[in-house]
């Protein structure tokens, strides 16, 4: 997007290690009028993609109580949270860090005698600390889509699929989505034995594909070399068919990585019967940023940017954290990677354009 900087530059004479004042917080950015244009034109666009699914739109307030809250939200965001204090009651607020938990808390403290499924949609921004040195924007534009209430393969299969007509109506034509289950990695974790802060550690490092520290964990652990060598395959099963059937081979007789193979099987094959083969990925190794997924996860990707525009999942026991259990599944969108992406596709395709010509 095109913005104001977040920091002036440096006069000339200035020396580097000087502190320059910032205009703006690290993290944040101001929209000038043409890209607040497209934005706002690429936010309708998808929001319409997602009412006119049947997804009624949501708005969440944008502080909350964090005593409220916490029970939705791993500790590591509490951590990354704004907080301040409120004035009236002196109780700690803190800015809106994730709207799914945001939504579970809505829905568990006020939507429970409402008829399920419940299908929600939200264009909303999120706040979360990341350090300078990150690279990471401090506030971040989303548009997203829940689905609560409906615990099957279809449900699964229908959000994935929204997701993929929301990516086609705003027009990005080259991307891929990775397709996962949660519970597949960590069952082997479990049959393996690992401590509780060892599954953590493990399913970091596996979210990065960095097996050298992954196989560190495993050692420190003493895993038995036979669970070990099925662990450090599993984040590098990577691909199409062939992968759940790798994955069923790496199961054995186990029931809980079989259940999860099995649903993941169901929704691909789901997936590629409508026509999104060749959009799909299969990856025994996905998992989400939050520890609150529990099933069928997902992330979408696109050329030229190097991390993912969204994703989502699986959350069967997050609204329970606020209430009882309902079985729930959503995506959110980052909008301004998605801008991003979408800047890349017209700049590729100006270059062939060029190439061409010049042939």
């Amino acid at each position: 997007m095109a913005s104001v900087p977040s920091k002036p530059p440096v006069p000339s004479g200035q020396t580097n290690s000087l502190r320059e004042r910032s205009l703006v917080p690290s993290g944040m950015a101001t929209i000038l009028p043409a890209a607040a244009k497209q934005v706002r034109q690429l936010e309708s666009q998808l929001l319409g993609q997602l009412t006119g699914r049947g997804y009624e739109e949501i708005i969440l307030p944008t502080f909350e109580y964090l005593d409220v809250l916490a029970p939705g939200l791993e500790p590591e965001l509490i951590e990354k949270c704004y907080k301040f204090a409120d004035r009236t009651t002196g109780r700690i607020l803190l800015l809106r860090p994730d709207a799914t938990a945001q939504i579970a808390r809505t829905v568990a403290m006020g939507m429970m005698g409402a008829q399920l499924p419940l299908r929600l949609s939200y264009r909303t921004s999120v706040f979360r600390y990341e350090p300078e040195h990150a690279g990471r924007d401090r506030e971040i534009f989303q548009v997203g889509a829940e689905c609560i209430g409906a615990d099957d393969a279809a449900a699964d299969s229908e959000i994935v699929t929204l997701l993929i007509e929301c990516l086609q109506r705003v027009g990005l034509r080259s991307f891929k989505v990775s397709l996962g289950h949660v519970g597949f990695f960590k069952g082997l974790l479990v049959r393996a034995g690992l401590s509780a802060e060892g599954q953590k550690r493990a399913e970091q490092a596996a979210a990065r594909k960095d097996l050298p520290h992954l196989l560190e964990i495993l050692d420190h652990e003493r895993v038995a070399k036979k669970y070990a060598k099925s662990i450090l395959e599993a984040p590098e099963l990577c691909g199409q068919a062939e992968v759940l059937a790798r994955g069923r081979e790496l199961a054995g007789g186990d029931r809980t990585l079989l259940r999860a193979l099995s649903r993941l099987t169901a929704v691909y094959q789901s997936l590629c019967k409508a026509g999104h083969q060749d959009i799909l990925f299969l990856d025994l190794g996905e998992f989400r940023g939050f520890d609150y997924y529990d099933g069928v996860v997902f992330d979408v990707f696109a050329e030229g940017v190097g991390v993912e525009l969204g994703g989502g999942g699986r959350y069967d026991h997050l609204i329970g954290r606020f209430g009882r259990n309902v079985p729930s599944t959503g995506f959110a969108l980052n909008v301004d990677r998605l801008f991003r992406g979408l800047g890349e596709q017209v700049s590729r395709k100006k270059s062939r354009a060029v190439s061409a010509r010049k042939s």
